[in-house]
């Protein structure tokens, strides 16, 4: 699937409904289900091409574990069933692969807090519970489970491609009539009386009745166009891919270790391991480059 890409002046809208800035996986998934909500006239403009930024290197892990609240918890679920069938209506795959989602407890309070938590889905009718170091060492082999307590698992989440997860809803989207045009610049965003009036491009003008800052971690530029000071900074974030490890294989569950804030998953016949610092340094704390797109 080839997003729009306009030539002339004379294809380029010059309004709409709603203008979506930012092309990954967010903004794809907010034009697709505007357009399947019967909003006709959306516009989505990605800087670069679709997954710049962040999403072409995400981990794609879909998971409800650590969602304890009901509105956190309720899109967890719903984006983990979506995704199942999302490829049936676009015909491009979206990776899903429900191969289970462990958590595991090396202190007691760890322990404790998963517990909480478990009992908190089970209260929506999610199927997470708690197994034991044996189970934990069943499911991964590879696990050095001496100072585990006990894991909590559940079998339907797992993982997608967060590449083809975008491919697909800018597909589904422009099934419904959103148009999704790359390679388009925003400078500006127009405003009277209070409200956005619309956008400024490095192609021409667009008015718009609402402008979505769907820009990930160039979220807080696009808000400054508007005069809103969005709270956000981008962070170092390190993940390794390891060569061939004996023993993997794709349906291993994904694994994650929350007290040594880690968490680990097949990736061919090796695998990703991914650290969410406690203290993560702050990158380009000014300005992120604008042509930091695939970086």
């Amino acid at each position: 699937m080839t997003a729009e890409k306009t030539t002339s002046s004379d294809t380029f809208p010059s309004h709409a409904q709603v203008v979506i800035i930012g092309g990954g996986v967010i903004g794809t998934n907010i034009a697709y289900h505007l357009a399947h909500l019967g909003v006709r006239d959306v516009v989505l403009l990605e800087a670069h091409r679709l997954t710049a930024g962040t999403t072409w290197h995400a981990a794609g892990l879909v998971t409800s574990a650590g969602m304890v609240d009901e509105t956190a918890m309720f899109m967890a679920r719903y984006t983990r069933d979506f995704y199942e069938k999302l490829e049936a209506e676009t015909g491009i795959a979206t990776g899903f692969r429900p191969i289970g989602h462990i958590s595991t407890a090396t202190t007691p309070q760890r322990l404790e807090a998963l517990r909480r938590d478990c009992a908190f889905l089970h209260g929506f009718g999610v199927e997470h519970r708690e197994i034991s170091r044996e189970e934990v060492k069943a499911l991964w082999p590879l696990a050095n489970v001496d100072d585990v307590l006990a894991g909590f698992f559940n079998e339907q989440e797992g993982r997608i491609d967060p590449v083809d997860v975008t491919m697909s809803l800018a597909k589904g989207a422009r099934m419904k009539g959103a148009r999704i045009i790359e390679g388009v610049r925003v400078n500006g965003i127009t405003q009277a009386n209070g409200r956005v009036t619309g956008v400024l491009t490095d192609r021409g003008p667009i008015a718009a009745e609402t402008i979505v800052n769907a820009a990930g971690m160039w979220g807080r530029e696009v808000g400054r166009m508007a005069g809103v000071d969005v709270a956000l900074q981008a962070a170092e974030h390190y993940y390794i891919i390891t060569e061939r490890v004996e023993g993997v294989d794709r349906d291993l569950p994904i694994i994650e270790d929350p007290d040594l804030y880690g968490y680990y998953r097949p990736e061919g016949d090796g695998l990703l391991v991914g650290l969410f610092e406690p203290v993560a340094a702050p990158w380009q704390l000014d300005e992120i480059p604008r042509d930091f797109a695939f970086g």
